[in-house]
């Protein structure tokens, strides 16, 4: 009798089973038209199993997607010979997505092509991704895309009319490793009014970048990511919400910043003479944003130092910033006291995270002739600080003295969170039978009675608590 309700039950859930997953129920138009939105890897294999009367849905696609795995799969000459008898078996009326990655030398014919057809079936986003450089698009191409929404270009040259006729609805676009102008930039500024975002990623050439987006309502998001050829960008976009910069120092200016909320500026290390005039101009065109992850470059730039032959700090205020990450790799003459003074000028700060990568602090004349005795005699108290994390902590002095100006000055502090650096040869300072002490020594500056400070022997990822901006953010 059990077998028997067992077997039914399975029948049933069987059954069951058939009647959610089955698409039979769907009238065949729909079935079909499902299909046509389905990337054209999947329509393939899907194609060889349904029924016939669904393969031709595959004529259909609008999702024309070759991306890596295609690439590195298979050749070249099997690639292009599969792309072109789609697109020659193409029937219907619109492609929303073509997304390719070859090397196009060798088929720049097939390839022109392709996007000639694209340009005739109301193509949405286009994504081409070359392997080798050589080919150009043509200028008639961006003018035919009259509802292009993504453009993203990698290893290619593009022929940019003065006026295009295509390109109005842009929102999303991405450069890379390509040849850019100046007046190319601005043609696409100035005629692409609905951008939301630009990447510029390894573009060679362009010397001043001008983003002026007065008139442009949406533009919210800006990637620079070492051009090595730039020297200076100016920016003039009241909607602007984030600017991410990765590369050599570049002179940057922020006309309007209002509506600035994070901004990312890792300034590779230079031997070239900056001045720091350049870079204050820079905090101060930063002061509205909520998070903001640098290089000790910034730092330095506002640091208290003799100006005018008056020892004196610069005049900046972050009034809203709430999150600070520090990527202490290349500082010059960063010390605690820079640290501690710029956190002071941060009123709303809740978060904070280090990472020192072997950085060392400089605690030379500076330090000892005015940094110490104004740092001493500073009551400045963090009122909003909750949690803190300084990874690749050696337990060094200077890096104890952080530690010290942090507990003595965060009254609100919840969690205090060292990580030490991964120990490929050597052995690392602390060891876990020294805990106890410094425990001790941590209880006697803090400010906060319900702070937790978590001391790590080893290297643990999952220990960093997650900041919004992550150093790999490409």
């Amino acid at each position: 009798m059990a077998n028997y309700r067992n077997q039914n039950q399975k029948q049933f859930s069987k059954e069951k089973k058939t009647k959610i997953d089955s698409p039979c129920n769907l009238p065949e138009d729909i079935i079909k038209h499902i299909f046509t939105f389905l990337p054209i890897k999947d329509a393939i294999v899907i194609a060889s199993t349904v029924s016939p009367m669904y393969k031709s849905s595959l004529r259909h696609n609008r999702q024309f997607l070759f991306g890596k795995d295609f690439h590195f799969r298979y050749t070249q000459r099997y690639q292009a010979a599969t792309i072109d008898r789609l697109f020659n078996s193409h029937k219907g009326e619109k492609i929303k997505s073509f997304m390719l990655h070859i090397d196009p030398v060798g088929i720049e014919a097939l390839v022109r092509k392709w996007l000639q057809i694209c340009t005739k079936k109301d193509l949405e986003d286009l994504e081409l991704h070359f392997y080798q450089p050589g080919f150009t698009v043509d200028f008639n191409v961006f003018n035919a895309l009259s509802k292009l929404k993504t453009l993203k270009l990698v290893k290619c040259a593009i022929q940019c009319p003065n006026v295009p006729n295509g390109l109005q609805f842009l929102q999303t676009l991405s450069l890379c490793n390509l040849h850019m102008t100046k007046d190319m930039f601005d043609v696409l500024i100035k005629h692409c009014k609905m951008l939301k975002s630009i990447d510029l990623i390894n573009c060679s050439t362009i010397k001043k970048l001008n983003l002026i987006a007065r008139e442009n309502k949406y533009f919210k998001k800006l990637k620079i990511v070492d051009c090595r050829d730039l020297k200076e960008i100016e920016i003039d976009s009241p909607t602007l919400h984030s600017i991410f910069y990765h590369g050599k120092f570049s002179i940057v200016r922020i006309i309007q910043g209002m509506q600035l909320y994070e901004a990312f500026f890792y300034f590779i290390p230079s031997q070239n003479y900056m001045k720091f005039d350049h870079l204050e101009a820079l905090v101060k065109d930063l002061s509205h944003v909520s998070v903001l992850t640098t290089t000790p470059l910034l730092i330095e730039s506002v640091a208290a130092r003799i100006r005018n032959g008056i020892y004196q700090e610069a005049q900046y205020w972050f009034e809203n910033l709430i999150e600070l990450q520090l990527f202490m790799k290349g500082g010059m003459s960063c010390n605690p006291y820079d640290i501690t003074m710029f956190a002071k000028n941060c009123p709303s700060l809740e978060k904070l995270f280090i990472d020192l990568n072997d950085y060392q602090f400089d605690l030379a004349i500076y330090w000892q002739l005015y940094h110490k005795h104004h740092i001493d005699n500073c009551n400045h108290r963090f009122t909003q600080l909750k949690v803190v994390v300084i990874r690749n902590f050696e337990y060094m002095s200077a890096e104890l003295q952080l530690v010290k100006q942090v507990l003595q000055r965060a009254t609100i502090l919840e969690r205090l969170i060292l990580i030490p650096p991964k120990i490929i040869n050597g052995r690392l300072k602390f060891k876990i039978e020294d805990a106890p002490k410094y425990e001790k020594l941590f209880c006697s500056w803090r400010a906060s009675t319900r702070v937790l400070v978590e001391l790590h022997e080893n290297y643990v990822e999952e220990a960093f608590l997650n900041p919004t901006h992550s150093k790999f953010w490409l």
